[in-house]
């Protein structure tokens, strides 16, 4: 018997990097899991690797439209929802000079109205579960940024206002946290056009002198899902190899 037996958990972002090892881990301890990532094709690949238990909706997270949508397919499959991981991320490469209007949008529908969009569309169902947790991705850039990434920077700056916000409205039916990854090996570094050698040469910039895996944070996003957290809300807990410490 798994430790999340009978829970049902929506992971956006989870046909990749951290999103697609938190749906890993929380299958492989009896979780059924609403897989939503806006392609296709790389959807179907992770709901056929998860397998039984597990299904899929595409859906742009910061589209409202596409956002009630998908509320609405998970209330047709499911009563109640024990668990939400807002994973879906966009790493916008851009100083401020060239950032427009319209790229300064991209960046925080994606990363900080999705988040929202999708937690205040689930709430009903998270509700309808009695003791629910979501948790959101944000970023150590939220508290330590780095030039190039203004937008990406003041999104997750964003949600981390967002999860300490939320936190103090839905309680006590629903807690809220975050956890903040730092340099983690996952596909998104491929758009900021960033090679092997320069992901392995930031290992540097952690005091643990390794960059993260996927598996390091999805370890705390599951605790946090956990009834083992079942104290906690309103965090936003650095996984970042000490980056943040430094």
């Amino acid at each position: 018997m798994g430790a999340f037996d009978g829970k049902r958990i929506v992971v956006t972002g989870g046909s990749s990097g951290i999103g697609l090892a938190v749906a890993r881990t929380l299958r492989a301890r009896g979780a059924e899991i609403c897989v939503v990532a806006r392609r296709a094709e790389p959807l179907a690949e992770a709901v056929a690797e998860l397998g039984n238990g597990s299904w899929g909706h595409s859906c742009d997270v910061g589209d409202p439209g596409q956002v009630e949508e998908l509320a609405l397919a998970v209330g047709s499959r499911w009563e109640s929802v024990n668990g939400l991981v807002n994973g879906a991320g966009l790493a916008t490469m851009a100083d401020t000079e060239r950032t427009d209007a319209d790229l300064w949008d991209q960046c925080l529908a994606v990363n900080s109205r999705g988040p929202f969009l999708v937690t205040r569309a689930l709430l009903p169902h998270l509700n309808a579960a009695g003791h629910s947790s979501v948790v959101n991705i944000s970023s150590t850039l939220a508290e330590k940024p780095i030039p190039g990434m203004v937008a990406y920077c003041a999104a997750k700056a964003a949600v981390n206002g967002l999860t300490r916000a939320m936190a103090l409205e839905v309680a006590p039916r629903v807690r809220v946290n975050a956890v903040m990854p730092a340099v983690v090996d996952t596909p998104i570094h491929r758009s900021r056009n960033i090679s092997r050698d320069q992901l392995e040469g930031m290992a540097k910039l952690h005091p643990l002198r390794r960059i993260g895996r996927p598996e390091d944070v999805a370890a705390a996003i599951v605790f946090l899902l956990s009834d083992e957290s079942a104290w906690m809300t309103g965090a936003v807990i650095p996984v970042d190899g000490g980056m943040l410490a430094t």
